[in-house]
């Protein structure tokens, strides 16, 4: 779960500056916390590193100057490293080159252009950033090499690349590559270029693992790597950033807890996630506020502080982790140190704050099932949303149960064989059919006898309008069911999100409107069947769905997740079995041949596609008039009060902004108030829009 930055970390602005006996920053673009702890700052505009102690208060300030002691001067410096020794390493992208200076800011060595075998033609060294592992070996990210980073010896000469990769095949891609092959030149330089994914940032921890952000073509997840000596990755794919708007992530840093923070700087926010990829909070944001930024730029930690470098305002934030934040921390750490009884305390302490915290409902399941209670395991692992782990606990659930009751679940067994057996032989005992059936025992009857069945009901005109309102009321609880009540291993749905409504369109909506195009289809090809006597078949031909889904649903709540197998056997069967009923029921009603049927169904379904086309653009011109609607309130609200825009928030414009769908809510409240007399639209969560009367117009 991702809270706001009041609840995760109290955030305090650090202005760099005059107040601390310093210049004005001048585009700063880079931060590193040294080993003593130290805080380097890259002041690119100023070629200068601004250092403070770990308290924030100025240490000194490091000019760096060449061998001959002329300044040494950044055209376009980025990125920022210090070495164990107290080295200081800077990448000027525009100056293209790295340099490593002492920690007095002498320039020891300069790295250029490598030259190499392994290197393209024409290769622009671009440096970004640069960093050094305990081995002494330089790694170099170079912006628009596609290669992976640049390794450097101890001695500057170039070693290779580090961690590449390759362009993953898909279908967009060898869409791309036969186009090109078809187009002429100028056409294809017009399609979108396919290319690997390049590193814009990366860190190094204590172990040498290298942490870095990708960004690419086609990367949706896996946007951060843990890169081991052969550069391969060690962490799960899971999105990372904001998974709402496209995320611009521009920095990474791990602490010595192994905690990866990572910033968004299209958001402003910050992202900090545990080593198997779980998002532990975010917090952060673009404003004026406190916690927020006009353009982060860089991202560092000291311990468990979080800092942010923000270009703009040549400020430093310093995020201090609340006992909210504490507490997750600490939990995740003896969760993924398996001592899952001694993070109980901290994750209820967790829980007391966010009952619905995934990770700690996911870590007490944990502990609890470690204690044998697995009931009280399975409750805390659906609340943390794990349907793995729910189905480990449900499976040593379920075996203390069979041993408990063995007696029990015997008898139940051999009476749920036993009995079909006696009822299926008493039957056949019976008279032979010589018609007369009871309107009652139809549905049953043709379910187990479809074609019988429903021969006798076209020919006797058996079927009844009520008892098929009464199947389809059934099939709609069983419906609610399916979605309800299927075992939480098997139920992908939200159940603390039901609209009966949908279902009901869903359900009954589809038989419907399915019923509507089989008669108007049917009407033009001379079928014999009436609506009421289509309503009345299809109906009846829901049965299999009707009993067979409540059996898959009670068989969802007795079986694990790998016995999965069986559940969707006998849900596959139940489908099977509904749809040969209703092809059986439609052939019968309206005396068809079975190729007929076929082609019936198929130009029935493209009604209902059409059908389906049609409400949708009936739905989209609503809300286009609602819009306009909302726009006229807007204009003459605007234009009677005599109001001018000041500015506009860009986020408002952001679909996905949770002040948008207030506000849309808010005018759909006010449309009567708006049109009688021009009202004010209500407040909602953030202002937006100023005027220069002294209102403010709240969306």
């Amino acid at each position: 779960s991702a809270e706001t930055a009041e609840q995760m970390a109290a955030g305090v602005a650090k202005a760099l500056g005059a107040d601390i006996g310093v210049d004005a920053l001048n585009k700063p673009s880079d931060l590193f916390v040294a080993g003593d702890g130290n805080v380097y700052v890259l002041d690119a505009g100023n070629s200068r590193i601004v250092v403070l102690h770990p308290d924030m208060t100025l240490d000194r300030v490091v000019t760096p100057t060449r061998e001959d002691g002329s300044p040494l001067v950044f055209q376009e410096a980025e990125g920022l490293f210090v070495a164990s020794d107290g080295r200081i390493m800077v990448a000027d992208k525009k100056g293209m080159m790295v340099y490593i200076c002492d920690a007095q800011g002498r320039l020891i060595r300069s790295i250029g252009t490598p030259t190499s075998n392994v290197v393209q033609e024409g290769f622009e060294f671009l440096p970004t950033k640069v960093l050094e592992d305990s081995a002494g070996v330089l790694y170099v990210l170079s912006s628009g090499c596609y290669n992976g980073a640049l390794q450097f010896d101890t001695d500057g000469s170039f070693m290779g690349f580090y961690g590449s990769e390759k362009v993953t095949l898909t279908a967009k891609v060898l869409m791309n590559y036969f186009w090109k092959n078809v187009l002429t030149e100028t056409q294809a330089g017009n399609l979108a270029r396919t290319l690997p994914v390049e590193f814009v940032s990366f860190c190094i921890d204590q172990k040498d693992f290298i942490y870095t952000i990708r960004r690419g073509n086609d990367v949706k997840s896996g946007q951060v790597r843990k890169l081991n000596a052969k550069g391969a990755n060690v962490i799960p794919d899971e999105v990372f950033g904001d998974r709402v708007d496209d995320p611009m992530l521009t920095d990474i840093v791990v602490d010595d807890e192994g905690f990866i923070s990572i910033l968004d700087a299209s958001s402003g926010r910050v992202f900090q996630y545990d080593q198997e990829s779980n998002l532990l909070f975010a917090f952060g944001g673009k404003g004026n506020q406190a916690g927020c930024f006009a353009s982060a730029a860089a991202l560092e930690s000291i311990g468990d502080r979080l800092l942010v470098l923000d270009r703009e305002r040549g400020s430093i934030t310093v995020f201090d982790p609340t006992a909210f934040a504490r507490n997750i921390r600490k939990g995740s750490l003896l969760y993924s140190d398996g001592r899952y009884q001694e993070a109980m305390e901290p994750w209820k302490e967790v829980l007391a704050s966010d009952y619905h915290y995934e990770l700690a409902n996911l870590g007490l399941g944990k502990a609890y099932e470690g204690l044998g209670d697995y009931r009280q395991a399975m409750t805390y692992f659906k609340l943390g949303n794990d349907r793995e782990l729910y189905s480990g606990a449900f499976r040593e659930y379920r075996s203390d149960l069979l041993r408990n009751y063995f007696a029990l679940f015997m008898v139940l067994v051999v009476a749920a064989i036993v009995v079909p057996v006696v009822l299926i032989s008493w039957k056949k005992k019976g008279e032979v059919y010589a018609g007369g059936r009871p309107k009652r025992k139809y549905p049953l009857y043709c379910m187990f006898h479809p074609l019988n069945g429903y021969t006798d009901l076209k020919d006797e005109k058996s079927g009844s309008f009520w008892l098929s309102n009464g199947v389809l009321l059934a099939f709609l609880v069983v419906s609610v069911l399916i979605r309800q009540v299927t075992g939480f291993t098997f139920n992908e749905n939200r159940t603390d999100q039901f609209n009966l409504m949908v279902t009901i369109c869903s359900t009954i909506g589809i038989f419907i409107a399915f019923i509507l195009c089989n008669w108007a289809i049917t009407t033009i090809m001379d079928g014999k069947g009436r609506f009421l006597e289509i309503w009345t078949f299809c109906a009846y031909a829901l049965m299999p769905y009707i009993l067979g889904m409540t059996v898959v649903v009670i068989l969802s709540n007795v079986l694990t997740g790998d016995e999965g197998a069986f559940y969707e056997m006998a849900r596959w069967l139940v489908l099977i079995w509904t749809g040969f009923s209703m092809f059986i029921a439609i052939k019968e009603v309206h005396q068809f041949s079975v190729r007929k049927t076929v082609a019936t169904l198929l130009l029935t379904f493209m009604g209902m596609v059409i059908v389906v086309i049609i409400v949708v653009m009936m739905f989209v011109v609503v809300v286009i008039i609602m819009v306009m609607h909302m726009a006229f309130i807007i204009f003459r609200l605007i234009w009677y009060q005599h109001i001018k825009i000041a500015g506009i928030d860009p986020a408002f414009f952001r679909p996905s902004d949770p002040d948008l769908i207030a506000f849309e809510r808010q005018c759909l409240q006010c449309f009567p108030e708006g049109l009688l007399s021009g009202a004010k639209i209500q407040e909602c969560a953030h202002s937006h829009i100023t005027t220069d009367t002294g209102i403010t117009f709240q969306i």
